[in-house]
């Protein structure tokens, strides 16, 4: 194995006292090193390398390697994150340089839903409104953005390429009204995902705030316990997002104080709506 000779000039100042004359002496030593590999971070994030050598870089950093082939094609392997890159450097018995740039493609989320939201994944954060957030992902890919406005659970998926991509989040928990037209008088609504019980609470007793978010305060409310009723040919709104739910697809059921039941199913709730509940729509 080849090695870098490193010369040192060592001068030597020698005085005589007993005479007037000053000897230099010079001594030329050398010293032998394998050649160094430079790995420079310029990803924008911390790195992992894993081979030739093991070490952590961090942003703008650089590490000395000494790999032990010092002539030939080496492999720099470093991981962002979950994923890998590969970097190939030329060894040819002299210090070389390899720069990292490759980095995973990022997501940036923009939260124009006009409400803070919970963002659940693929990173679990709060983002307020307007506000904005990145984080690396898988390229080639669907990644699913998941985020929480009040109580509704909102899904967003983004079909990752190898490129930075911005995604805004707009959608939000929209209102529902209840217009009834039954003839009688209503004090139950229920609301559910398709296929499940109806298990979650009478909506007609939640208490609400002014902007009418939910009161949590008096959230957990008992089933029987009345708090509203619709008369006939009276609307009652309420606003999804108190409602623990996912998705935009639900069945809506309100019965009367004779104890008649009426259903509407997969009622598709995107924006702001009105569904008119009759006689039809008995079960």
């Amino acid at each position: 194995m080849k090695k870098i000779t490193t010369f040192f000039i060592l001068v030597i100042l020698l005085s005589f006292v007993s005479c007037d004359t000053t000897t230099h002496y010079t001594i030329k030593v050398s010293v032998d090193r394998n050649p160094t590999l430079i790995v420079e971070n310029r990803t924008g994030y911390p790195v992992v390398v894993t081979a030739p050598v093991p070490s952590n870089i961090n942003i703008g950093a650089t590490a000395q390697i000494q790999p032990a082939e010092t002539k030939g094609t080496i492999n720099v392997s470093y991981m962002i994150g979950r994923v890998t890159f590969n970097e190939q450097v030329t060894m040819n018995n002299a210090d070389v340089t390899v720069t990292l740039t490759k980095r995973p493609p990022t997501i940036t989320v923009v939260n124009k839903t006009g409400q803070p939201v919970n963002l659940i994944a693929p990173e679990s954060l709060s983002i307020a409104n307007e506000g904005s957030h990145n984080f690396l992902a898988p390229a080639n890919q669907l990644t699913n953005i998941t985020y929480q406005i009040a109580r509704m659970q909102i899904t967003e998926q983004v079909n990752m390429k190898n490129e930075d991509v911005t995604v805004n989040l707009t959608k939000r928990p929209p209102y529902v009204t209840i217009a009834n037209n039954t003839g009688s008088t209503v004090n139950v609504v229920f609301i559910r995902t398709p296929g499940t019980g109806w298990t979650g609470p009478n909506v007609l007793n939640l208490r609400l705030n002014p902007d009418g978010t939910l009161d949590q305060a008096q959230a957990s409310v008992q089933s029987n316990e009345l708090r509203g009723s619709i008369t006939n040919r009276e609307s009652f709104k309420f606003w999804t997002g108190n409602v623990q739910l996912s998705g935009n697809t639900f069945d809506i059921r309100i019965d009367d104080v004779q104890g008649n039941t009426y259903v509407k199913s997969n009622v598709q709730v995107i924006n702001d709506m009105t569904l008119n509940f009759s006689q039809s729509d008995k079960r």
